[in-house]
C-alpha cells in the first residue's frame, strides 16, 4: 500500500488526489482498499505534495518545484520558479482559486512562492518571513458579506514558528506566543466568528488560538506529538504516533478507538480521510 502525505480536491464535484513517495494518485472515492488508488504518472524525482486549481492539478517536489497537468495527468508542464530551486514541500490554493488564480507554495528553504495565473508561474512572497523553510500552509475560510474588513487571511508553519498574512500571502507577520517547528496547522471552518485556529507539533504538543492566529497557547492534556489535524463541522480531529483523537472545541481531546495513526488529514463533504504509511482510508 502506497505511503499518503498530501491529499486535495477543490471542491465536491471534483477529483480527489493524494500524493506521497510513491507517485500521484486518482482517488476512487467509492472503491475499497487496493482499488481505492489509481497511479498517475507524473515528473517529479521527489514528490512531496499535490494540489488541485480549477482547470488544472498542479505537484510539488524536485526537480520542477511545481509542476502543472491540464489534463488530469496526460501531460505536464514544469512551472517557472522566480529562481528557487528548493523542493515545494506543501501548496495551499485560494479558497476562491477559480477567481483569483492565487496558490500559496511552502518549500525547503526558498520560503513561500505564490502565483496569480493557477500555478504556470510563481513569485517569490516572503515580506516579513524571517525563516524560510516553510512546512505548512493553510488558509482561512472566505469572510462573509457582513464582515470588515474583507481579509484574506492565510498561515503559513515554518521551522521556528507561525506567520500570518492578512492579505492572501503579499506580506506576512510572525504569530506571538509559540517558538518551534510547526507542522501542521488547520482553522475553523467558522473562523470569522469564532477566531480558532490549532497548529501541531513533532515534540510539544497542540498549541490553540482564538484570537484569529494572532497568539497562541499550548493545550493542556492534548498528545504531545501531532502529526496530522484537520477542522470539520463538528470539531477537530488530530492524529500522534499511535492513533487519531477527537475534540468538539480544540481544548477537550478523547482518544478515537479502533483507530490508526496517520500522516495527513483532509476535510470533505463525505467526512475525513485518512492518509500515511497504511494508504488511505475514509473516517465517518
Amino acid at each position: 500500500m502506497p505511503i499518503i502525505l498530501s491529499l486535495s480536491q477543490l471542491d465536491t464535484e471534483q477529483q480527489l488526489w493524494a500524493a506521497g513517495p510513491e507517485g500521484l494518485f486518482a482517488v476512487n472515492q467509492s472503491g475499497h482498499n487496493g482499488d481505492m488508488l489509481h497511479p498517475v504518472p507524473q515528473p517529479e524525482q521527489e514528490l512531496y505534495c499535490c494540489s488541485v486549481a480549477d482547470d488544472r492539478v498542479l505537484v510539488g517536489g524536485l526537480p520542477h518545484g511545481v509542476a502543472f497537468s491540464l489534463d488530469a495527468g496526460d501531460n505536464w508542464q514544469a512551472s517557472w520558479m522566480d529562481g528557487v530551486d528548493a523542493p515545494v514541500v506543501c501548496m495551499a490554493p485560494d479558497p476562491r482559486v477559480a477567481e483569483t488564480g492565487v496558490i500559496l507554495a511552502g518549500s525547503a528553504g526558498g520560503g513561500i512562492l505564490r502565483t496569480r495565473n493557477r500555478g504556470s508561474s510563481w513569485w517569490v512572497s516572503n515580506f516579513g518571513l524571517r525563516d524560510y523553510s516553510v512546512l505548512t500552509l493553510a488558509w482561512a475560510p472566505v469572510a462573509p458579506d457582513e464582515v470588515w474588513p474583507r481579509r484574506e487571511v492565510v498561515f503559513a508553519g515554518s521551522e521556528e514558528g507561525i506567520y500570518r498574512s492578512p492579505n492572501a500571502g503579499l506580506g506576512w507577520k510572525r504569530s506571538e506566543g509559540f517558538d518551534g517547528v510547526c507542522q501542521v496547522i488547520a482553522v475553523s471552518p467558522h473562523f470569522h466568528r469564532d477566531g480558532l485556529v490549532l497548529i501541531g507539533t513533532e515534540e510539544i504538543g497542540l498549541w490553540r488560538s482564538q484570537d484569529g492566529g494572532h497568539t497562541f497557547t499550548q493545550v493542556e492534556g492534548a498528545p504531545q506529538r501531532v502529526d496530522a489535524l484537520t477542522a470539520n463541522a463538528a470539531g477537530w480531529v488530530l492524529s500522534n504516533e499511535e492513533q487519531l483523537w477527537s475534540s468538539p472545541d480544540g481544548l477537550t481531546w478523547s482518544p478515537l478507538e479502533n483507530t490508526r495513526p496517520t500522516l495527513t488529514l483532509f476535510t470533505t463533504s463525505s467526512g475525513v480521510w485518512s492518509g500515511g504509511e497504511h494508504g488511505l482510508e475514509l473516517i465517518k
